[in-house]
């Protein structure tokens, strides 16, 4: 279970990044624009790290899993929504739009609306969760993060 966590975490931290790199022109050319993707791109990136995090749930109740997964990435979205728009932007008031709290709810509900709708076959698919999975996460969002602080305090544009 302790190992599940731990991936749990990664794959949010990773998924958070991601998001957040892919969004970061579009959303600095034009706020709608960035908005719009955020809410068709990102609902897809969240979704499949939901569904790896459930069909590696060491239980086979996924209920549980799902509460889980969406208290992690919560707890996740609010720190890291924290540390990008007050540590690395210095734009906090950016950050408490109607979207923030849309996201919010989105990924509290998300984990849920996933076992309804898959629960057969996220059962079909379970597997255990391996350390170079865990590695891969946090490595691929360890990159997303340094590359986004790197376009931030460059000022890179497009």
């Amino acid at each position: 279970m302790n190992k599940w966590l731990l991936y749990v975490f990664t794959i949010g931290f990773a998924v958070y990044w991601a998001s957040n790199l892919i969004l970061w022109f579009p959303w600095s050319y034009n706020t709608t624009l960035g908005i719009t993707l955020m809410l068709t791109i990102n609902p897809f990136l969240w979704a499949y790290a939901t569904f790896l995090a459930l069909k590696t749930f060491p239980k086979s109740n996924l209920i549980k899993g799902a509460l889980i997964i969406s208290l992690i990435f919560l707890l996740l979205a609010l720190i890291m929504d924290y540390i990008f728009f007050g540590l690395i932007r210095n734009a906090m008031e950016q950050l408490y739009h109607p979207t923030t709290f849309y996201g919010y709810g989105f990924l509290i509900s998300l984990p849920f609306i996933l076992v309804l709708i898959f629960n057969n076959r996220i059962s079909q698919l379970k597997k255990t969760t391996k350390n170079s999975d865990i590695v891969k996460a946090v490595i691929s969002g360890l990159a997303c993060l340094g590359i986004l602080i790197l376009i931030i305090v460059l000022e890179i544009e497009i």
